[in-house]
């Protein structure tokens, strides 16, 4: 009975280690193609992200620096996206599995900006040190409002384990309320239109990235959207296991990966949709309304402590 669950567990840990590499860049691809519908154009296949990768990954890079940062910096941004979808369920099982992973999954998730902060530090180019400067007000802003989320969550379910947070939420006013926040956050952590801001490539000509190319910025683009994918799949998580009940059973399981999947896949053409239809935002608008957020999110806190 016992090699069987490990047999379960194992395949459902494989399946979500593949679901993880090979999801996100065809997440693009889609978004791609519904922004391109949306401007009536035909748009590119839904594996050209998967093209464009590949092609970077075979042409050597440029370094315009000695540091070892420039160089360090995308894999220890691709090293800390996997690491963090590697602590979310797939279906009922999480590949690596362990207490407090909540605290261990919100700094990994912000290591891939701090990556992409210092890599853009790393070089003498005004572009890149104004991106990375863009970027650290971001996380500066946006980070605390986060923490109080998670925070609610946690509260809530009587734990900081990701997996323990999902089987005992409830649905009390509070995080009804974080979880509309929580979207919001999670969409400008993502870095979507109109939060794209460190990035602009027409007015800082792609920011922190400006002075990589070849296999680093591939690395790079592969890190951030496995980060993407992570973040939107930990709140499908949260919308779709809570409200499943008892997930016990392989069979139960395998619906709960397969809503996650289908969900996952669904919220992309949103996102494009979005993305098409918004311009950027400069960034202290961007950071004003992420202060609002913040005290919005200490309201939502002292709710979930008031027992609402």
């Amino acid at each position: 009975m016992k090699m069987a669950l490990d047999i379960v567990k194992l395949g459902f840990s494989l399946a979500g280690i593949l679901i993880m590499l090979l999801l996100p860049p065809y997440l693009d691809g889609i978004a791609r193609r519904v922004k391109a519908r949306l401007q009536y154009r035909r748009g590119p296949p839904l594996m050209q992200t998967w093209y464009d990768l590949q092609k970077l990954f075979a042409l050597p890079s440029v370094r315009p620096t000695k540091s070892a940062l420039f160089t360090w910096a995308p894999y220890i941004a691709l090293a800390s996206a996997i690491s963090a979808a590697l602590l979310l369920p797939y279906g009922n099982v999480v590949p690596v599995d362990f207490g407090f992973n909540l605290v261990v999954f919100f700094y990994v998730i912000l290591m891939v900006s701090v990556a992409l902060m210092f890599a853009g530090l790393s070089v003498q180019n005004a572009f890149s040190h104004l991106g990375s400067a863009r970027e650290m007000q971001i996380v500066l802003t946006v980070e605390p409002l986060i923490a109080v989320l998670y925070g609610v969550l946690a509260y809530n379910a009587g734990s900081l384990n990701i997996a323990d947070i999902i089987a005992n939420l409830h649905a009390t006013p509070s995080v009804i309320l974080t979880y509309i926040l929580l979207a919001y956050a999670l969409y400008v952590e993502s870095g979507f239109v109109p939060f794209d801001i460190a990035e602009a490539e027409q007015e800082v000509i792609g920011g922190p990235l400006t002075e990589y190319s070849g296999r680093l910025l591939g690395v790079f683009y592969y890190a951030i959207h496995i980060k993407r994918f992570t973040l939107l799949w930990f709140f499908v998580s949260l919308l779709t296991l809570p409200w499943l009940g008892p997930i016990g059973t392989p069979g139960r399981a395998a619906l709960a990966l397969a809503l996650q999947f289908i969900l996952t896949v669904s919220f992309y053409p949103v996102i494009a949709a979005l993305e098409a239809t918004n311009a950027r935002l400069r960034i202290d608008q961007v950071v004003k309304m992420n202060t609002r957020a913040f005290f919005a999110g200490i309201i939502i806190l002292a709710m979930a402590f008031m027992g609402w």
